[in-house]
């Protein structure tokens, strides 16, 4: 299974404005409060997605800034060299449903590529179609020349030239395919590829 990118992916990863790539975080006020109530400590930057008073996985700590014996934040921000920017952080659409936001997380490593097709056989997908009675599916040669059945995450997504797209739930996809990979989201910023195979499995241990 691979996650396929393109340019704009990598685009988007460089943040749109207020949304800088990891760095030297902006100090708030609520940052100088709490170092005035712990002198002498440092002060941990914590990933936006994640609620500090929670759970916080150490590769959800952007780094920390030493807070001196008056309560004042040093300003020589140590990062963490283990910190994963979470989509929310990288500037990331709003995702429009569970797997869409899996994209994200697969795509920032907060999630590995393998969960992507239990999600994949429980969403609406939409898929080429030469007639809106059309039960089958098509794909279409990549410029290695394997074939590759496109899949959208939502009908906004789908390329204006296709005549049609229906929408397909991802179990009754399966069967379908005849041994050849999804490709999902192909012309959107995060993409994946996704052996047919590796939805097979996803089926079979829902049966065990």
């Amino acid at each position: 299974m691979a996650m396929a990118q393109r340019d704009e992916a990598d685009r988007l990863a460089s943040s749109p404005a207020g949304k800088r790539k990891p760095g030297k975080p902006k100090i708030t006020d609520e940052m100088r409060a709490n170092a005035r109530a712990n002198p002498n400590s440092w002060l941990y930057v914590i990933d936006e997605a994640f609620d500090p008073d929670g759970p916080v996985p150490s590769w959800a700590v952007v780094g920390a800034y030493p807070v001196n014996g008056g309560g004042e934040i040093v300003e020589d921000f140590h990062p963490n060299d283990r910190y994963r920017p979470s989509p929310k952080a990288l500037g990331f659409p709003e995702p429009r449903n569970e797997l869409e936001q899996l994209l994200q997380l697969v795509r920032t490593n907060h999630r590995p590529a393998a969960d992507l097709p239990r999600v994949i056989l429980d969403s609406t997908l939409f898929v080429y179609a030469l007639s809106p009675v059309q039960r089958t599916v098509i794909g279409f040669h990549n410029t290695d020349g394997k074939v590759l059945v496109p899949a959208y995450t939502a009908k906004s997504l789908v390329p204006r030239e296709w005549p049609h797209a229906r929408a397909v739930l991802g179990r009754d996809m399966v069967p379908l395919l005849a041994g050849h990979p999804v490709t999902i989201n192909p012309h959107d910023r995060l993409t994946a590829i996704v052996p047919s195979e590796h939805l097979d499995k996803a089926l079979s241990d829902e049966r065990r």
